[in-house]
């Protein structure tokens, strides 16, 4: 390794404005999504810290990457202070002390106040901890801030639990989830005027969203949710299409330049994701026969056990491996019954198995499935209410997921510790998620992605103080518990 491969990589050494013609940021430039994502205000580069970012493949991690560099190469004199190279060739820890020390010896010749160091996929390294351990033990990393990307979450998890001390402390989260695109998002970025009027309502930041669906959770309606209801209509329609493309940018510009997405486009996920799993001697066509299972399970309850006996795999303790290493892969999510005794999770218990977003989804089930023309599978699931409302609870449970890592964000941050689903003994009462909130305060929320509401839906909510019924299109707060329309309580979330 020279120093000539590293400009190849970082062409704004010689030439600052050689960033507009980054093949990531072109493709931006040319479509019809222009999505700025939430997430490139919460990195902070005026402080020594060691972020990652994960999420997965093809949500667009090295496209935010360039997004930033191209902020700070607007924002600095000296383009050689920020440093970008992706590791999908480099083997070891080695090579990669070898990449960072031909850098920053390079770098010190311009006597830089900060540095700025952008590691893509680095979890296609081995060991990769140690060479950046090294790097930082030496003292080289002072004045640097560093981000490190990868697409499997245990691997990055697991490697940068070895670097105590060396990361940097100050308010905030080290480590990002870089997801697909949440419905508001979808919604705001694709329509411009809901986008001014979330942004004039404050609407577009946290703790506004969460003061209203704290007024929600007390049966009272906020004159925010009100004026909403005018984009009712629109919300609706929108997220029609977001159960279709997900919140994956690329398949988003396919669907609205073409009306349709390619097969192609889903084949690419579904390679990426194979390999990735190859990584970890995990095998193709087993995780396809468990994948299939959940698929046809999907809301259900299940065990390890019953999706094991749809597979010829031996053991259910391998299918919760596969079920973990998807999990961490950020394909689905587990959703554990609550003891509500405990407030815990029931880990032992039957299991809620979700898709972490629609095209994923899409892109799984129709491989799993056998089938071919995925766009064609995808419309033909859609178009069964029976299996819609399974997506659209699978929908609004990723969205879950997501309020409560940004309600309470923490770099341990476990979902399980915080949502579940309620069966009690002989079923008696059900409910779709409950919530629990800091204050050890249990929240019901019960999903009717239906037309008619009526007063038996609401009887797994009395099992809580507090709690929302989500409804197709019913919006109503004459009882103890508010009702919303699905469509328009995403935006919340």
């Amino acid at each position: 390794m020279d120093l000539m491969h590293l400009t190849v990589q970082n062409p704004w050494w010689k030439n600052p404005a050689a960033i507009r013609d980054d093949e990531k940021l072109k493709k931006i430039k040319d479509s019809i999504l222009k999505w700025s994502p939430r997430l490139l205000s919460e990195l902070k580069f005026d402080r020594d810290r060691i972020y990652t970012l994960r999420g997965p493949r093809q949500v667009g991690k090295t496209t935010l990457v360039k997004l930033i560099i191209r902020e700070l190469l607007a924002k600095t004199e000296h383009s050689q202070s920020i440093f970008y190279f992706t590791c999908d060739l480099v083997a070891d820890e080695k090579e990669l002390f070898e990449v960072l020390n031909l850098y920053l010896n390079w770098v010190a010749a311009f006597k830089l106040e900060r540095k700025y160091i952008f590691l893509d996929e680095i979890s296609s390294v081995r060991d990769w901890e140690k060479g950046l351990k090294y790097i930082a033990d030496t003292g080289a990393l002072k004045n640097s801030t560093v981000v490190l990307t990868g697409s499997h979450s245990i691997d990055i998890k697991n490697s940068i639990e070895r670097l105590p001390g060396r990361r940097g402390e100050g308010e905030g989260t080290l480590d990002k989830i870089f997801f697909p695109m949440k419905f508001s998002e979808y919604a705001e970025t694709l329509n411009p005027d809901l986008k001014q009027f979330m942004e004039a309502n404050g609407l577009t930041e946290g703790p506004k969203r969460q003061e209203i669906l704290s007024t929600l959770l007390e049966g009272r309606a906020s004159p925010l949710l009100s004026l909403l209801l005018v984009y009712q209509s629109e919300l609706d329609r929108l997220f029609d299409q977001y159960l279709i493309t997900g919140g994956i940018p690329r398949a988003i510009n396919e669907f609205f330049s073409k009306n349709k997405i390619d097969s192609s486009i889903y084949e690419i996920y579904i390679q990426s994701l194979i390999g990735d799993l190859a990584r970890w001697n995990i095998p193709e066509m087993p995780v396809k026969q468990v994948l299939r299972s959940i698929s046809g399970k999907l809301t259900t309850q299940v065990s390890w056990r019953s999706i094991t006996d749809e597979t010829d795999i031996g053991a259910h303790v391998t299918v919760q491996k596969y079920v973990t290493a998807l999990e961490d892969s950020f394909v689905l999510n587990v959703l554990y019954p609550l003891d509500l005794p405990k407030k815990t999770a029931s880990f032992k218990k039957e299991k809620k198995i979700y898709f972490q977003d629609p095209f994923i989804f899409h892109a799984l089930h129709t491989w799993a499935s056998g089938l071919t023309d995925y766009f064609e599978s995808a419309n033909l699931y859609l178009n069964s209410p029976e299996t819609r409302s399974k997506l659209v609870e699978s929908v609004f449970h990723s969205h879950l997921v997501r309020f409560m890592y940004e309600k309470y964000p923490s770099d341990v941050f476990s979902p399980h510790d915080c949502i579940f689903y309620l069966k009690t003994k002989g079923g008696k009462k059900e409910v779709d998620f409950v919530l629990k909130t800091n204050g050890n305060q249990l929240l019901g929320i019960e999903l009717k992605y239906q037309s008619q509401i009526n007063s038996s839906d609401y009887r797994g909510l009395t099992a809580f103080e507090r709690g929302i019924l989500v409804s197709k299109n019913k919006y109503d707060f004459n009882g103890k518990y508010a009702t919303v329309p699905i469509s328009i309580l995403l935006l919340l979330l």
